[in-house]
């Protein structure tokens, strides 16, 4: 007689599969579930040694009796900044826990004054539970030494120390009145607050400037910086043109904010941002008939960087806002929004120009250059010049505002004026939704991992006992 066990072994795979899947399912909630104790910032101080670090003291009340550690994180605000973190060394009271967080800010972590930092502090206990809690109070990255003010302007505010409150007012209702300009040409009508730090003079705000090149420095005379991934800008000396022209990259960053394949060329930032200081290329068109002779200008081929000649540097800046200028005034404002709005949305900067203005970019510059009586450009072919996509660059460096009205005509050889920014400390990877990287997630986890790795391994088994009894022949 032939036993026919197989069937009882199938139904038993079933029945234990459903239990596996079952446990699975049930023990999803209790394996997330991780108690989180309150913990509260009580106490914050801060003291700001500037140039160099900022160390702020917290002290944390909480109910939890025995610390694992402590982990400090910081984040500039902004609008393409991370999160850091250190493991600073802390003590417990009855008081609660108090900790030192330092910040570097000196020579390889260089931060713009007034940078803001969010700050929180996580707390792992001996079970692996962690309670973090937020500091309310941002902080603010300025010379302590400075009798630092405010005032406000349409959408922007204003820091200063050294300067009339007088003229700082004047100056905010130039910059209001030409904000509609701004938001027109860009095609950005709701911005962030944006801030500006503003020196007395050119001379105490170099310090603070992000560390350059020192061929640069002696060749190039620098206004001001702006600093888009931080939405603020630095500047030396109350100048409403400096204004503009460092508000104007503030705002045609968020204009392109969403672009990760495109970058903007330097002739159309920079050239925005000129013509944007007076909402008209006159100025622009006169420097350069009065000092530029008309073969002496620069193919837009070539104006895609900064130059780092003083002599092309020079023609460069005018010639942006003189180029710039005659699309807006040539073809409207409207149709630049549109054009960054294309590069925003991904497109490619020559094809996209070729879309929103009916003609290549190379034609509509022959046009204007015949305004100067300028030999035509060689117009290359589409195969000959691929339209190349490039990682956008404008949300992490700082763009420098070269005064190019001081310049003498000279030759000079130097290098390109180049920014260098060291990274933050620590950046965390694998982040969730507030970039901050949650080591309660992470261990739950590996052990719902561990555990599905275990229950499948039964049915496996189970299902290859079932596959033998199933072949075996019984010898008759």
């Amino acid at each position: 007689m032939t036993l026919n066990i197989f069937k009882p072994i199938r139904y038993l795979v079933i029945i234990a599969t459903a239990l596996a899947l079952s446990m699975s399912i049930h023990s999803v909630p209790t394996v997330y579930a991780v108690e989180h104790d309150t913990i509260t910032i009580v106490q914050q101080t801060v003291k700001i040694d500037y140039g160099n670090k900022i160390t702020i003291s917290i002290t944390i009340t909480s109910g939890i009796d025995s610390v694992e550690s402590v982990r400090a994180l910081f984040k500039p605000r902004g609008g393409s900044t991370v999160w850091s973190y250190s493991y600073p060394e802390f003590s417990t009271s009855h008081m609660g826990i108090s900790l030192n967080v330092e910040i570097p800010t000196g020579p390889g972590s260089y931060y713009p004054p007034g940078t803001e930092f969010d700050i929180e502090i996580e707390i792992v206990d001996a079970e692996g539970s962690v309670s973090t809690a937020k500091s309310d109070e941002s902080i603010q990255y300025l010379d302590p030494s400075k009798n630092w003010k405010n005032a406000k302007g349409n959408g922007f505010s204003i820091f200063y120390y050294g300067i009339r409150s007088s003229k700082v007012e004047n100056l905010i209702e130039q910059v209001n009145s030409r904000i509609p300009m701004l938001q027109k040409v860009s095609g950005v009508s709701k911005t962030p607050e944006f801030k500006a730090i503003v020196f007395p003079s050119v001379q105490e705000a170099t310090p603070s400037f992000p560390p350059i090149s020192r061929t640069a420095t002696d060749q190039l005379f620098f206004a001001g910086f702006a600093q888009p991934q931080y939405r603020l800008f630095v500047q030396g000396q109350v100048n409403t043109s400096t204004f503009i022209h460092e508000l104007a990259h503030l705002y045609v960053h968020e204009s392109v904010s969403s672009s990760r394949t495109g970058r903007i060329p330097s002739w159309l930032s920079e050239g925005l941002a000129v013509f944007l200081e007076t909402g008209q290329s006159k100025s622009s068109n006169e420097r350069l008939r009065s000092s530029v002779q008309p073969d002496g200008l620069l193919p837009l081929r070539n104006m895609n960087t900064v130059p780092g000649q003083r002599d092309d540097v020079f023609i460069f800046y005018p010639q942006a806002g003189a180029f710039v200028g005659y699309l807006i005034e040539k073809y409207g404002a409207d149709t630049m929004a549109r054009y960054l709005a294309g590069i925003d949305k991904g497109q490619a900067v020559l094809k996209n120009f070729n879309e929103v203005y009916g003609r290549s970019i190379y034609e509509v510059e022959n046009d204007w250059r015949s305004n100067f009586n300028a030999t035509p450009i060689t117009i290359p072919s589409p195969t000959s010049e691929p339209d190349k996509t490039i990682e956008h660059s404008i949300r992490s460096t700082p763009v420098p505002l070269v005064d190019y009205r001081t310049i003498s005509k000279r030759t000079s050889n130097t290098t390109t004026p180049t920014s260098t920014l060291s990274p933050l400390i620590t950046v965390a990877e694998n982040s969730d939704a507030t970039g901050r990287n949650n080591i309660s997630t992470r261990s739950s986890s590996n052990q719902l991992v561990s555990a599905l790795t275990i229950i499948l391994s039964i049915i496996i088994g189970l299902c290859f006992i079932a596959f033998l009894y199933r072949n075996y022949k019984p010898n008759s």
